[in-house]
């Protein structure tokens, strides 16, 4: 059973779903990424049977150079992920500015919100979706799975967890160029002809303020491998909280003293990536009494 008590700033809500092989300003590939998009294979291809449509979708992100180093770090980059590099003159001739260059990353573009509508109208079909506040006096014996991000630090049962939540924004602008785009920032066409979404900033004060002026000059400020971003016409203005970590990995896993409580959170700006690899993970704890990895155990702050 799955209770959703709508609650404000989720990050799943305005998700650009990306998937970037390349983390960071150092292109550092994480150790398990082939492991993640396996898995996100296998599971996404049996959604898209019950949709009939493609969700998970493969697409060439150009990955603006901010440096030289970013320049000669490219060139040692797994040729499985790394594509051409481009000269100035070729970003040009495509319509964005990069006077060091750029390079062509294999990347993926996950419709976050098509997969979670499927997923509330499945669980639906099979009364296994309530909209109500989990109010624990309701569930006593029962095996409780909390997955509500950063929201998990505000219950008495983990509070004492390092979750790094930030807040950040995403903007729908009025765009013609249908090239998805990186430096860190990231430009993605929508779907609908001429609309592009652009983010995103990192807030971790006040994380439950809202969108705001501030980010959205910062996020235009970024994007300035576009031309003309001081006459973007933003027609949608949004944000979410992520459910962050000190140590940027997932916490998962039974609470040491309450045994029938349990986490599946901290998932951060990688949860595209992460959660279906993770959710495997789990399933094997919860059911055939396997071990978690020591990396994503909650336990490992637990005492």
């Amino acid at each position: 059973m799955v209770l959703d008590a709508r609650m404000a700033h989720s990050a799943s809500e305005v998700s650009v779903g990306l998937i970037n092989p390349f983390i960071g300003p150092k292109f550092n590939i994480p150790e398990d990424f082939s492991l993640c998009m396996s898995q996100n294979f296998d599971f996404f291809n049996n959604i898209e049977k019950n949709i009939g449509e493609n969700i998970l979708q493969t697409i060439e992100l150009y990955r603006v150079f901010q440096n030289s180093n970013q320049q000669e770090k490219w060139k040692l980059l797994s040729q499985t992920y790394r594509g051409s590099q481009l000269s100035s003159q070729d970003c040009e001739n495509l319509g964005f500015y990069a006077p060091l260059g750029a390079g062509i990353t294999k990347a993926w573009k996950l419709k976050v919100k098509k997969f979670l509508s499927f997923s509330e109208n499945h669980l639906a079909s099979i009364s296994s979706f309530r909209e109500e506040v989990f109010q624990p006096s309701k569930w006593k014996n029962k095996k409780i799975i909390f997955c509500d991000g950063y929201r998990s630090i505000q219950h008495e049962w983990f509070s004492q967890l390092p979750l790094n939540p930030a807040q950040g924004d995403v903007l729908k602008v009025e765009s013609r160029l249908q090239l998805n785009l990186s430096n860190g920032s990231w430009y993605l066409p929508c779907e609908a002809e001429h609309i592009a979404r652009i983010g995103s900033n990192w807030k971790h004060q006040d994380i439950e303020s809202g969108p705001s002026e501030e980010a959205k000059r910062e996020i235009i400020r970024k994007i300035n491998y576009l031309p003309n971003t001081e006459n973007f016409k933003v027609i949608e203005h949004t944000s979410g909280v992520r459910s962050g970590t000190i140590d940027r990995q997932p916490m998962i896993g039974r609470h040491p003293h309450k045994e029938n409580f349990y986490l599946f959170n901290g998932f951060g700006s990688r949860g595209c990536t992460t959660i279906a690899r993770n959710t495997e993970h789990f399933a094997d704890f919860i059911l055939l009494g396997k071990r978690l990895p020591s990396q994503v155990d909650l336990n490992r702050f637990l005492k």
